[in-house]
């Protein structure tokens, strides 16, 4: 099967301050803009965020409901990832940790937060079948996270 890139569409408040974020911050490239979008390439997934005006709803307390990020294949990338963001001085929502250690879904994980609240998350599972199988496991998520603090 051909390489499947994911595209996604988040509203942006300041294309700008947008653009900072993600490719000072995160090291995404740029692609086409207008004054009214700008493509971003995030893990090599199309991100185009979309300049809008209208009030905005109150930000998330915690990851959940909405969240959005990347897969790592390698501990070293996530790790890459993770120095970047903490070079940048960019804001974590959860700092990064190692989720249920010594499991099958065991897997390391930090949330950024951007400059319009999105929040993303970061991660690499010690076994790859963790990330679309083990369908015996009832665990999704992270309870703790249900409503994390927002400050």
């Amino acid at each position: 099967m051909a390489l499947l890139r994911f595209h996604l569409s988040i509203p942006s408040s300041d294309l700008a301050a947008t653009e900072r974020w993600y490719a000072d911050g995160l090291g995404c490239g740029v692609g086409r803009r207008s004054a009214q979008a700008l493509i971003l390439n995030l893990g090599e997934h199309q991100l185009v965020a979309q300049h809008t005006t209208l009030g905005q709803d109150l930000p998330q307390r915690g990851i959940y409901p909405r969240h959005f990020g990347l897969v790592f294949d390698t501990l070293s990338d996530w790790d890459a990832w993770r120095g970047r963001a903490v070079r940048a001085g960019l804001r974590f929502g959860v700092e990064p940790k190692l989720r249920y250690g010594g499991d099958v879904l065991e897997h390391h994980t930090f949330f950024l937060i951007d400059p319009d609240h999105h929040w993303l998350e970061f991660k690499h599972y010690a076994n790859q079948e963790a990330i679309f199988g083990c369908l015996d496991r009832q665990t999704v998520g992270d309870l703790d996270g249900r409503e994390a603090p927002y400050g």
